[in-house]
């Protein structure tokens, strides 16, 4: 027997209320009967109504008698029971049907019950125009149409919503559809009528606009956001309330502003989430036009009498107007519309709730017009939110309607409303061909099928595009399209890795990883190719650009060249007695000769080949017997990952790496010779980092191996894909390739303009593409664009002619070093979704550019917390991996400065020196008491960037290096001629103590400059400044400071200018000590404590900047190193820190400190002994000499130098404390680095780290 509480409805009987209960308490209706049930209960009804209207009404109204019916009174009382009692049982299982179900099918979502089906889809807009045009009388309005197409058309069980808001900061627009049916197939087809009628009708009144239906995760999210409690992803939201709107809005359209954009523009501005949602089904027109006609009667009537007065002629005007507006009988829409707000407390909510209800009433109200009322959320109004269904419905004309949807005007993050450029349709001949790569584009709607001739890839293919706007999958879809069809041989460079992995499923590709596989081993020259003049000529080109492209500082003198000329030769004639890098050092040492010239020219040569000698080329080029061959890998299907050999060497280790592998390949080609048809391909993923421009600028007398690839290899049937993310590669390259295909450009569009031959307005188009768009240039065709669709590998199937070759480990000498790819990696056992434009990745890459656009910079903290806010599941390391990787792909450049947090500033490519100059005065400006007198001046005006009172700063924000330094002196001189005499004193700012001094040598030997001070970018050099500007006080102490800082950096500038002159030796002494002075200031600034992997990424980033502005270039090798002798020297110590230790105050995890976070580390570990001791109540003794307490017969020494450590490990004594005697020695070492694992301990000495639990002692 159900215990469901039922709820009686239905007419009054003479039977009494406590009857009807009882009976309805012992009676249970099966749910299957549910129609049986409702049909007796309308029957019985109708049947009740009928005996009344025949029996009572009709007589009373003919007045005629009524028939006689034997036993009338009984059969009335069995009539009117019968009713009550089946309204009494179909009210009480009513009442007891449950909940509807809530589940997700594709792209509905379904509410389930008994008698109906609710369906609700959404339609996300990307992308869409204004809706407010200019009328002939010159006033802004609203483009009405769009309403009244909709209601002309609209099914009568269907309503549409249309919902805006804010939601972490970024805007969103959407229709859902709702429409209520019995069956599931009815509610889709139903759905899918509306929405092609709503992207029809918004196509024809707006132009361009991009609509996705949603489904899966995206469709959920957008169901429940703000939804009070439903759904995963909003129950962290729980602070919410809901506001109906009630009364006529005010219609007020702008021709700058819509009244929709103007309330998320406020949005954004004020950083609130919350949301507006307008539902909308047809209505009929109602008593509106006879209320107003009678309105005007009485009127009239007046003006008959001349009893009108001034406020009827106001009234009458009123009239008119709203009746031109409401005169036909289609425009009416039965509409509900709410506002949802969200925040993250009750205090944020109340103020968020004001802002809002401000806002709102600012924007659509006329006076006491609008009302804004809150309502309480109950179980049934939470599912008509859910299904944006109506709420609270008030009857509504399209021409008032209008004010609550329309669309944005202004230009808002996200929802850009892009002006509709026309490109021409090429004809269809030219491009139906069997490599599809998409559909082409006409007004903004994707149409027929674009595919690439096999042809055109032998005359080479350019792919060009922003991060996460589809190159890589577009790559993707042409390499297994051409697997698939043919059995042509590819090899890919990948540099970001994993970025092909799919392609193992139908093409079986195999894979190299060098730098990861220490058996990828290959020889320095082709062994192929013998002694003979083509192999060590290509080879020595090779060395020579990878040295010419690091800069000027790294260029070879005419003897260093001969003397690597003939080395390489060498080498090449005795390839018997090896053939790698050795061989190559053996030569130069060998061919360099004993003289003071030849020593001079060998140690510069050998310096400047570092690079090759260091992991990972000097592995990977060690040569031998079981070297890889090339060649025979050229009839195979390769993936060449070079992630490992970019993040352990450099991205100059994977050019060189590249080059030499694009070496054997040109080489094979050309003993190919002229063949018709394709016969090989090869694809340069992120070609801007293997064959830059920069090659061009310092070996213009040459053509690269990369360029002569694309030049001379068209008639051996060698095809090259090249991709990359900006167009600064080779201007050789771009000019030789016959198809170009170019994604989203906003920051290089004029490059992608020049070689597509766009004009200005289709340039600017090109800045702001939507994702998967491109633009096309084919052979002997316009360009245009085309729309490129989804890496799906289900889609593409091998042909039953295409052979795919596998790789036969009896042909390749040495197969360890190739996986197979077949076997699937663990990232695609994890059930990494495929077939996906846009990954993850790249999405949250494009808000990382976006905010750098809109911020100008931001430090690596401020960009974590914007990508966690994005993805909360997202790893740290792959945060540490996505900037590493956006800063060597040149997407971000990273800058270094000592004045923010972390050291390191990002910046979009080119706004470096802009964000270090905002940086340095934001840092001067915000410790400056008196901020009245203060007067910033604009960039690029003579005048130093700040002035106050009579002293003046000027901020020199590049790199200087001794050429450059005689135009900082040029700059501080003009700087003083505009100033004249009304300056006391002037502050020049530099990056780098070094530069600060060699610039301070050089203003004083004149004395214009007597009034000069020059303070490098460091806290500590700039205090003294700071002193002087807010005291006015003299700059002594700062001369003083200065003068400490020449004396221990006079050297310095000598040995920087003659560094690439001298031997290895003393270039490293140079970096070393440049290294010591930047990683103490690093740990400073971090007060004392940093993590190590940060700390290695400061190392890295400042190698990286350093060979774009300074003399000497810093190599990450030397970081590493003079890291590691200031923790031998003890300057900095290493402190690993574990779970049972945390009590220190610093999280688990490996960590770098100075001698004071020491000091204070050891104090609170001394502290905790004692309280654990303490609460045993055993005496504790500190200061016992040698150690640092002792307890019992234990003695404990916390944090020895080497010193203590090697006095400990020699400690053959029984007797360790000579004041209490005790005979055992507890040592507790910051790291377990710091102990080698040979060393043998005495047996009453035991050492443990702050990694173990060190607590278990004290037991």
């Amino acid at each position: 027997m159900d215990s469901n509480c039922y709820v009686v409805r239905g007419i009054s009987s003479m039977v009494s209320g406590h009857f009807v209960l009882s009976m309805a308490a012992r009676l249970s209706i099966p749910q299957n009967h549910s129609e049986l049930l409702k049909k007796l209960w309308a029957g019985s009804i109708v049947f009740l109504a009928s005996w009344f209207v025949g029996f009572y009404a009709l007589p009373l109204v003919l007045h005629f008698s009524p028939y006689f019916i034997p036993l009338k009174s009984a059969v009335e009382g069995i009539v009117c029971t019968s009713s009550f009692v089946m309204s009494v049982l179909y009210g009480a299982h009513c009442s007891r049907v449950s909940a509807p179900e809530i589940e997700f099918e594709d792209t509905y979502l379904i509410l389930r019950n008994e008698e109906h089906i609710i369906g609700t889809s959404c339609l996300e807009i990307e992308s869409i125009p204004g809706s407010v045009y200019v009328s002939e009388s010159g006033s802004p309005r609203y483009n009405e149409s769009i309403l009244l197409a909709l209601r002309s058309g609209m099914d009568d069980s269907v309503s549409i919503a249309f919902e805006v808001g804010v939601v972490n900061s970024s805007p969103f627009m959407r229709f859902f559809i709702s429409t209520r049916a019995r069956s599931l197939d009815e509610v889709r087809r139903r759905i899918r009528r509306e929405s092609t009628r709503i992207e029809a009708i918004l196509l024809a009144s707006l132009g361009s606009v991009n609509l996705s239906m949603l489904e899966g995760d995206s469709l959920s999210r957008a169901v429940f956001q703000h939804r009070m409690g439903f759904g995963a992803r909003d129950r962290e939201e729980r602070v919410t309330s809901l506001f109906i709107v009630r009364g006529k809005p005010r219609v007020f359209p702008r021709s700058d502003a819509s009244q929709v954009g103007t309330f998320l523009s406020t949005l954004l501005k004020q950083g609130i989430s919350a949301s507006m949602t307008c539902v909308f089904s047809g209505a009929g027109a109602g008593r509106e036009k006879k209320r107003l006609e009678s309105k005007w009667r009485t009127i009239q009537s007046k003006e008959k009498r001349k009893e009108d007065t001034l406020s009827d002629y106001t009234e009458k005007k009123r009239i008119i107007n709203q009746y031109e507006e409401i005169e036909d009988n289609v425009g009416w829409f039965n509409t509900s519309v709410y506002f949802i707000v969200v925040a993250d407390s009750e205090d944020d909510l109340e103020i968020s709730q004001e802002s809002v209800r401000s806002l709102v009433l600012s924007i659509w109200a006329e006076g006491n017009s609008l009302r804004l009322s809150p309502e309480n959320v109950t179980e049934r109004t939470r599912l008509r939110l859910i299904s944006r269904v109506l709420l609270k419905k008030m009857r509504i004309h399209a021409s008032r309607l209008v004010s609550f949807v329309n669309t944005p005007v202004q230009k808002l993050p996200r929802m850009l409303a892009n002006q509709l450029i026309e490109f021409p349709v090429p004809p269809q001949h030219l491009v139906s061909h069997e490599l599809t790569i998409g559909k082409v584009v006409y007004d903004g709607r994707p149409l027929s099928t674009v595919g690439l001739k096999l042809e055109w890839l032998r005359e080479h293919v350019v792919i060009l595009g922003a991060t996460g706007t589809g190159k890589t999958t577009l790559v993707k879809r042409i390499v297994a399209e051409v697997s698939a069809h043919t059995d042509v041989p590819w090899w890919i460079f990948d540099v970001k890795g994993d970025e092909y992995s799919q392609l193992a499923r139908i093409t079986d590709a195999s894979v190299l990883r060098p730098g990861l596989d220490s058996s990828f081993v290959v020889d320095l020259l082709d062994p192929e190719c013998g002694n003979g003049e083509n192999s060590p000529h290509s080879t020595f080109v090779l060395l020579r650009e990878l040295l010419n492209e690091r800069g000027e500082s790294s260029e070879l003198s005419p003897a260093m060249e001969k003397l690597l000329r003939s080395a390489v030769l060498k080498a090449s004639e005795n390839i018997e007695q090896g053939n790698s890098l050795k061989q190559l050092e053996e030569q130069i040492i060998k061919l360099a000769g004993n003289t003071r010239t030849g020593i001079m020219t060998r140690d510069a040569l050998l310096n400047r080949l570092e690079i090759l000698f260091r992991e990972p080329l000097g592995s990977i080029l060690s040569g031998g017997p079981k070297s890889i061959d090339i060649s025979k890998l050229l009839q195979k299907r390769v993936i060449c990952d070079l992630r490992h050999v970019a993040r352990k060497g450099g991205m100059e280790s994977a050019r060189f790496l590249y080059n030499l592998i694009a070496k054997r390949i040109f080489d094979y080609a050309m003993k190919r010779g002229i063949v018709p048809g394709l016969h090989h391909i090869v694809v340069l993923e992120e070609a801007s980092n293997l064959v830059p421009e920069s090659y061009i600028r310092h070996s213009s007398a040459d053509v690269t191996t990369g360029e002569s690839m694309v030049m001379l290899q068209r008639a051996t049937g060698q095809g090259v894909i090249v991709v990359s993310t900006r167009p600064n590669i080779s201007s050789n390259i771009l000019a030789n390739t016959s198809t170009k295909i170019v994604f989203r450009l906003p920051y290089d569009s004029q490059e992608g303009a020049k070689f597509l031959s766009l004009n200005e307005e289709q340039e600017v188009y090109l800045r702001g593409m939507q994702r998967g768009r491109a633009l096309v240039a084919i052979p002997h065709a316009e360009t245009f664009e085309i729309a490129t669709e989804p890496f799906d590998i289900k889609e593409i199937e091998p042909s039953e002619h295409a052979v795919c070759v596998m790789p036969d480990t009896e042909e390749i000498e040495h197969g360890e070093a190739i996986t197979d790819l077949n076997i699937q990696s663990e990232e695609e056992n994890t059930g990494t979704p495929h077939g996906l434009v846009f990954d993850r990745i790249g999405e949250i890459a494009s808000h990382l550019v976006a905010h750098l656009a809109s911020a100008e910079s931001a430090t690596e903290n401020e960009l974590r917390r914007l990508i966690f806010s994005l993805d909360s599941s997202i790893r740290p390391e792959d945060v540490s991996a996505l900037l590493r990787n956006l800063v060597s792909l040149g997407t971000i450049d990273r800058e270094t400065i000592s004045l923010v947090t972390g050291g390191v500033l990002f910046t979009l490519p080119g706004k470096g020196l802009e964000a270090i100059r905002t940086v340095i005065l934001k840092y001067v400006v915000d410790r400056l008491e008196n901020k009245d007198d203060v007067n910033i001046s604009d960039i690029g005006l003579k005048l130093p960037d700040l002035i106050i009172n009579e002293r003046a700063v000027l901020i020199v924000p590049q790199h200087l290096k001794s050429s450059s330094l005689s135009a900082a002196v040029e700059r501080i001189d003009k700087c003083m001629e505009e100033l004249g005499t009304g300056i006391s004193e002037l502050f020049v700012i530099v990056r780098g103590s070094v530069a600060a001094a060699k610039l301070r040598e050089l203003l004083r030997g004149s004395d214009r400059f007597d009034a000069v001070t020059v303070v490098s970018a460091f806290p500590s050099s700039m205090e003294s400044m700071l002193e002087s500007l807010n005291h006015g006080t003299s700059t002594e102490a700062l001369e003083s400071k200065q003068s400490e800082e020449r004396e221990m950096r006079a050297d310095d500038g000598v040995l920087l200018e003659s560094i690439h002159d001298m031997g290895t030796a003393t270039s490293r002494a140079v970096q070393i000590r440049l290294w010591f002075g930047l990683i103490q200031d690093f740990v400073n600034l971090s007060e004392g404590v940093t993590e190590w992997e940060m700390l290695l990424s400061f190392i890295e980033t400042t190698a990286l900047q350093s060979l774009k502005g300074r003399s000497a270039p810093l190599t990450q090798e030397e970081g590493r190193r003079a890291l590691t002798e200031l923790l031998a020297d003890e300057v900095l110590t290493a402190v690993r820190i574990g779970v049972k230790s945390e009590f220190v105050g610093i999280k688990r995890g490996l960590w770098v400190v100075n001698s004071s976070v020491l000091k204070e580390i050891k104090e609170r570990v001394l502290r905790h002994f004692e309280l654990e001791f303490g609460k045993r109540d055993v005496k504790f003794h500190k200061d016992h000499g040698y150690y640092d307490f002792c307890v019992g017969n234990t003695s404990y020494v916390i944090f020895p130098n080497q010193q203590q450590l090697n006095t400990l490990l020699n400690l053959h004594s029984d007797v360790a404390c000579r004041k209490c005697e005790s005979t055992r020695v507890v040592c507790i070492l910051s790291a377990s680095e710091y102990l080698e694992d040979s060393v043998v301990t005495p047996r009453n000495l035991v050492i443990v780290t702050l990694d173990d639990n060190v607590m278990a002692l004290t037991t």
